[in-house]
Parts: C-alpha cells; sequence; structure tokens
C-alpha cells in the first residue's frame, strides 16, 4: 500500500530530474535541422600563420645516403648548408640490399658494411638526444641497412669536412644567424 512518505519521495525524485530532461530537449532541439557554417579561415584571404617547432628557430632536415666501393665511400648529397643556431636533423643511411625470405620477410643478402661518419670541428650547442651539448664533433659509426636520425642545433658557424672512412665526401657549411 502507497503510504504519503512513498509518494512523496516519489514526486521528489521526478521533480529532481526534471531540469535535466529539460536541458536534454533544448540542447537536442537546438542541434536538430542547424546547418553547418562556412568552414573556410577566419583570417582574410591570402594571409597564413606558419607555424615552426621553436620561435626562435627553423628546422631542417637532410637525408644522407652513403656508399661504398673500392674507390671509398660516397655520400648523397656530399655538401650541406645549415644556419647557426637552426634545428637540424639528419638521417644517414647506408643502403643494403634486401630479398625476401623463405618466410616471406625481408633478409638483408650482400656485404654488411661499417662506415665512419665524422664532422669534426662543429661545435653542438643543444643536442636532441644524438649528442651531448658541447661536444665539437659528429662522429657515427654504424652498419648498412639501418636509418638513423640524429637532432643537433649547430654552434659555430664555417665549413666543417665531412669525412666518411677517412675520405672527404663534402662539406658541412653553417652560415652566421
Amino acid at each position: 500500500m502507497n503510504t504519503p512518505a512513498t509518494s512523496s519521495r516519489a514526486v521528489a525524485t521526478i521533480v529532481r530530474f526534471i531540469p535535466v530532461a529539460i536541458a536534454i530537449l533544448v540542447l537536442a532541439a537546438m542541434g536538430c535541422g542547424v546547418k553547418s557554417g562556412d568552414r573556410g579561415s577566419a583570417r582574410p584571404e591570402g594571409e597564413s600563420t606558419e607555424f615552426h617547432r621553436s620561435p626562435v628557430t627553423a628546422f631542417e632536415q637532410f637525408r644522407v645516403d652513403l656508399a661504398t666501393s673500392d674507390a671509398g665511400c660516397t655520400a648523397d648529397p656530399g655538401d650541406i648548408t645549415v644556419t647557426m643556431g637552426q634545428r637540424v636533423r639528419i638521417a644517414i643511411q647506408l643502403p643494403t640490399e634486401l630479398a625476401q625470405g623463405s618466410t616471406g620477410s625481408l633478409e638483408v643478402v650482400g656485404e654488411q658494411e661499417e662506415v665512419h661518419y665524422v664532422i669534426s670541428g662543429l661545435e653542438i650547442n643543444n643536442a636532441g638526444g644524438a649528442f651531448v651539448a658541447t661536444a665539437t664533433s659528429v662522429d657515427l659509426e654504424f652498419e648498412s641497412g639501418a636509418r638513423v636520425f640524429y637532432d643537433f642545433n649547430p654552434g659555430n658557424s664555417g665549413a666543417f669536412d665531412i669525412l666518411c672512412n677517412d675520405d672527404k665526401v663534402g662539406v658541412f657549411t653553417v652560415n652566421p644567424a
């Protein structure tokens, strides 16, 4: 049997949920039939904004492919030019031959090679994980097949020889800011 106390609790519970139900209905009504607006730029035509990793320095990326032969080591590109303080990402790879193995996966075939890639005299100010800060050379040894990325900021201007297995393969030029 319903007592007056039970009935008043039920009414109180319903009254608490009425504002929530009204808010949901209002939001649903507002959303129905509304057309999407112009999704164009808020800036006047022809005006754009460019964003960089840092407001002070630009970010340059270089990919260097190394090759070795009986004549020595070669780099493509050999010559690299950046601005002092600019953030540099250099990706170096010594390609190798790949073939599909019996399981369907790729396997390295041919001769495995190692190279020693050096840019000496170059000061590195702000290392991005590849070098410690205040290093004075890029000195890398790696095997064929792997592409490795190195991030750094050159700290001094000048022209620095790039050596690959002690052969000069190019010049790393850092222009003043």
